[in-house]
């Protein structure tokens, strides 16, 4: 007690005496006794900012108890959404996140009422990426080839430049000599986003040509006879000298 005001240090009975001194003319009260319980203090659980966490990621949950001293601890209680472990929360796939706090008493204190916090979870982000560009040449062919997130969906390709290559599944055909553009998708799930478009872009090279004869004429002196002779895709004529 420090003058009327009595605090409570641990569960019991608290007894408080009272006295009142005497002076010249009244003798000194008799001391008189006061019993009352010291009851258990409750605790209450306060939690911190929710954390941002997408599908695969992870975050931090943290929370405030009372003055028993024992530790906050967190579960789960939507598994197939979310995980934790002490304090870390791992994302199992988009939606609603349900952690709760709870905190054990002790000879001083009740065990707190259990506390829960709700957040999102996110969807996962994909990145496409390319492999190495083909080589390839006009009427040539050549295959592209990209690794994309964890959807599990198909990466597919176009082209951007029909004039230049075309595409047909992952097999680009060289059209015309210049820069052939390729572009990449990925579609997203219930718990991926869909990719960024990537692209990747090809030199379609000039094609080289063969000239292949015909068979060789049969002339004899002061007589004529008539080569012949097989090209390239140019179009343009074999020429003989």
């Amino acid at each position: 007690a420090n003058g009327a005001t009595v605090t409570g240090v641990s569960v019991g009975p608290c007894i408080i005496a009272a006295n009142l001194a005497g002076n010249a003319n009244y003798n000194a009260a008799p001391q008189r006794i006061l019993s009352f319980s010291i009851g258990m203090t409750s605790q209450s659980i306060a939690f911190s900012a929710a954390p941002v966490i997408l599908v695969g990621g992870t975050g931090t949950v943290s929370a405030t108890g009372g003055a028993s001293g024992n530790v906050v601890t967190f579960t789960s209680t939507t598994s197939t959404v979310c995980t934790v472990s002490g304090s870390t929360v791992t994302g199992v796939t988009a939606g609603t996140c349900i952690i709760a706090a709870n905190q054990a008493g002790n000879a001083g204190y009740f065990a707190a009422t259990e506390t829960t916090q709700s957040f999102s979870i996110g969807l996962a982000g994909q990145v496409i990426s390319f492999g190495t560009a083909p080589v390839i040449t006009v009427g040539g062919t050549g295959i592209v080839s990209a690794n994309g997130g964890a959807s599990g969906n198909a990466v597919t390709f176009t082209s951007t430049t029909l004039s230049v290559c075309t595409i047909i599944g992952a097999t680009v055909t060289g059209v015309a000599a210049g820069t052939c553009t390729i572009a990449a998708n990925q579609a997203g799930n219930a718990n991926y986003g869909a990719a960024a478009q990537a692209t990747q872009n090809i030199s379609i090279g000039v094609a080289a040509q063969a000239i292949v004869f015909g068979a060789a004429p049969s002339v004899a002196v002061g007589g004529t006879g008539t080569v012949s002779a097989t090209g390239g895709a140019s179009g343009n004529a074999v020429i003989f000298t």
